[in-house]
């Protein structure tokens, strides 16, 4: 992806004192352009899952579902992790921290070093979350479905505890009823966003230090969405694997406008030339 450089500190000494400062301040521009959208599209984004029709049979049915393909999968062990995790009241909590607290502040944290690293590594990343979503909201649109916390309330007892919103804990999750969709349980966006950020630090930085930060907050994260209850391992192999085909769109459609951009440029000198 091509974009304008942005003037940072270093070729400000060379100015005055005023123009020294104006161009300390040079990126504030499209700094806050960049993250207006980002943020603009977010909440057009949660509002457009929050309105999402309610379906609850056919929400129960599809999870009901997911459930009978981990099991045929022998992968159904989110009761016995939760039972495992929610057995002391500190795990539990530390779970319900990082499944309320740590996924937009990752996001967050991640976008603001990838900006700084070079704007275009922001704007791909934006791109690729951007894609995710349409692909989220066609899932939450079609094919609705019920988190594991809430299927013991239709008549499924699978073993499965509410940790966040059903009391026994200081972590506050609430969203305003506006944006608010229980029934969006696929794709897992707080395991496919996470992913999606620990791969951004993996490509942008050979620290292994910050690699290793990046696949322990997936883990992390992993373990905290099943403990509290809010996803199955296959919900959130959909939202990574709808990330990884975000990540390939978003990639040949920056060698697009790469190709489009030398075109042109050719075409530019050639006109140059003949005049």
């Amino acid at each position: 992806m091509t974009v304008r450089s942005i003037p940072m500190a270093r070729p400000c000494r060379e100015h005055s004192a005023p123009l020294h400062l104006r161009c300390h301040f040079a990126w504030l521009p499209a700094f806050g352009r960049d993250w207006a959208i980002l943020l603009a599209v977010i909440g057009a984004y949660f509002l457009a899952r929050g309105i999402a029709p309610t379906r609850i049979q056919e929400s129960v049915w599809i999870t009901v579902r997911i459930v009978d393909l981990e099991k045929a999968a022998r992968i159904f062990w989110e009761p016995d992790i939760q039972a495992w995790s929610i057995r002391w009241h500190a795990v539990q909590e530390v779970a319900n921290f990082i499944y309320a607290y740590l996924h937009f502040p990752v996001l967050a944290a991640v976008g603001l070093w990838a900006w700084w690293r070079g704007r275009e590594r922001f704007l791909f990343l934006r791109n690729v979350m951007f894609i995710s979503m349409v692909f989220g909201l066609a899932f939450y649109y079609a094919f609705p479905a019920a988190p594991p916390r809430l299927i013991g309330a239709y008549g499924y007892d699978l073993g499965f505890t509410d940790t966040v919103f059903g009391g026994n804990t200081s972590v506050s999750y609430a969203q305003p009823a506006l944006i608010l969709n229980e029934y969006a349980a696929i794709p897992s966006f707080h395991f496919g966003w996470i992913a999606m950020a620990a791969a951004a630090i993996w490509v942008n930085t050979a620290s292994r230090t910050l690699r290793a930060i990046g696949l322990v907050l997936t883990v992390l994260m992993t373990w905290a969405i099943v403990a509290s209850a809010n996803h199955f391992f296959l919900d959130m192999a959909l939202g990574g694997a709808i990330v990884w085909l975000s990540w390939k769109i978003a990639r040949r459609l920056e060698a697009r406008h790469a190709a489009a951009r030398s075109t042109a440029a050719d075409d530019d000198e050639a006109l140059a030339v003949a005049a």
